[in-house]
């Protein structure tokens, strides 16, 4: 029982995880289309330059 749970709880930690990075690219995304600073959204955001250059090519 206590397996299953500990699972349970990785399995929610890592789904809460990914959620937030999908929320953080939308966010990056939004403010890259309105024009905002890179040196900004990198700091708003938490993402990496890496990260914005991905999205900026669309491979996020």
């Amino acid at each position: 029982m206590e397996l299953i749970t500990s699972w349970e709880k990785k399995g929610r930690e890592e789904g809460r995880k990914e959620g937030e990075k999908q929320e953080k690219i939308k966010i990056a995304k939004n403010m890259l289309k309105k024009g905002t600073d890179e040196a900004f959204i990198i700091e708003v955001t938490g993402l990496t330059r890496e990260e914005l250059e991905k999205i900026k090519k669309g491979q996020m």
